[in-house]
């Protein structure tokens, strides 16, 4: 290795024999260097910067800081307050802000403040295809960079996606010195955490409308990649203020008799082995159980017997007729069509004529279909997953929820895409729930969540 204190290797550190101390770093015979992931620079730069010294090979020397001023943006109180907490806590972790409260106006708000490169990361296409066109909004006259969605344009500020950053951020990581991570919650499961472990940024910034509960695992794994929460504003407090006011009603619906023989059909034999099991492991959890279950052709089957049962519940014939009448109702409104399955998004979309977005809709046609909805050309769209987070279609004043998949964190997001305020806007969520089965004890798990209107 070169006299270089520290050299970017694939997403590590090659730390010299003269480089500051620091925790997990370890010993790789190949090249006879301490090697750390790239995640720990900044804790190498801080015991640099407080013992006075040059750190030689110092990354920050290639990113070039040019601020904005952040007074541009005219972010409202809560938004300059949770920046100002993230610089408080040296510009690192997470702000937890309601779905439509301006998240991404923080993000840019952060970019402006730092002046450094920046990448953002983000889940979905559609949703890099949105911050894209943000970012061009407010950074006139510079080029946005895109890793993923079939692009690969690296500039001073790029979006890429979450399975982007996972393939390349061991050759990028060393060009930005911020990294916001919109939607963070999803690193919490520890799937693609290299993404941001091989990520040199000293400053961090995630963005999520539900952080994680303080002292679980996913809480302490986004405080190790990212930073603590350190700014959380819910619902209750912005609703009929800086949101729309929003009316939630509950339509229970019902199987019909050759439904409920398949349903309960399909989930006694699955009923039947986890009454077994949990006498059996009494302290075991649920991925234990279905674990299980699936070391055994009977409990496969009786996993694959109780799927398709879910898929009768979330989307059975009643929902289909209810869905019809809503969306005939509020034929002038534009609407939100959620469903648990894309396969369900699809009838939803040709029972009632309306187009459908899901995670094979091409870039080019997802982009027509939401700028025809933004225009008023289409009254209502069909999605499974794809529309849950992150995408700004203010116009939308109705969502209708026909069933959901991934719980309490979904049913906020999904709340969230019709709370952005408009004038005289008040919101009307829909939420479809079959009764006496898995739907209802679901609906009935997320409902805490939801936010309520003030008096």
């Amino acid at each position: 290795m070169a006299r270089e204190t520290i050299r970017f290797d694939r997403g590590t550190l090659e730390l010299g024999p003269d480089a500051p101390e620091i925790p997990r770093a370890l010993w790789d015979p190949r090249t006879e260097t301490r090697r750390a992931a790239a995640l720990h620079f900044h804790q190498l730069a801080a015991a640099a910067d407080a013992s006075n010294r040059k750190l030689e090979g110092d990354l920050r020397d290639r990113w070039k800081c040019e601020p904005r001023d952040v007074a541009v943006l005219e972010l409202r109180p809560y938004q300059a307050q949770a920046l100002a907490s993230w610089n408080a806590f040296s510009q690192r972790g997470v702000i937890a802000l309601p779905t439509g409260a301006g998240k991404t106006r923080v993000a840019i708000a952060a970019v402006f403040e730092t002046g450094l490169p920046a990448a953002i990361l983000c889940p979905t296409k559609a949703l890099a295809q949105a911050w894209v066109a943000e970012l061009r909004r407010h950074l006139r006259g510079q080029e946005i960079g895109l890793v993923g969605d079939g692009r690969r344009s690296v500039e001073r500020v790029t979006v890429l996606t979450f399975e982007s950053a996972y393939r390349h951020m061991d050759t990028l990581g060393d060009r930005f010195g911020l990294i916001v991570v919109d939607e963070a919650h999803h690193f919490g499961s520890g799937a693609r955490i290299e993404a941001l472990e091989a990520s040199a940024a000293v400053a961090r910034l995630g963005l999520t409308a539900t952080a994680p509960e303080p002292g679980t695992e996913a809480a302490g794994r986004l405080e190790s990649l990212i930073g603590p929460t350190v700014f959380e504003m819910g619902y209750r407090d912005l609703v009929g203020t800086h949101l729309s006011k929003v009316s939630i009603v509950r339509i229970p619906v019902r199987l019909e008799v050759d439904e409920r023989a398949e349903y309960e059909a399909r989930t006694r034999v699955f009923f039947e082995m986890r009454r077994s099991f949990m006498r059996l492991y009494p302290r075991a959890d649920v991925a234990e159980l279905l674990r299980g279950l699936g070391r055994t052709p009977d409990g496969r089957r009786a996993l694959r017997d109780r799927a398709r049962a879910l898929e009768l519940a979330a989307f059975p014939r009643a929902k289909r007729f209810v869905l019809r009448t809503l969306l005939e109702r509020h034929r002038e409104d534009r609407s939100i069509v959620f469903t648990a399955f894309a396969e369900n998004a699809y009838v939803a979309a040709r029972d009632n004529l309306v187009p459908v977005i899901t995670g094979e809709t091409p870039a080019r046609e997802r982009q027509e279909i939401l700028a025809a909805f933004k225009e008023g050309r289409v009254r209502a769209i069909a999605s499974a997953r794809v529309l849950n987070e992150g995408i700004d279609v203010p116009e939308a004043r109705v969502a209708i929820i026909v069933a959901g998949a991934l719980g309490p964190r979904e049913h906020v997001q999904r709340i969230g895409r019709v709370l952005r305020p408009a004038p005289e806007k008040h919101a009307l969520v829909y939420e479809l729930v079959t009764s006496d089965t898995s739907d209802a004890r679901r609906a009935q798990a997320r409902a805490k969540y939801a936010p309520q209107s003030p008096a």
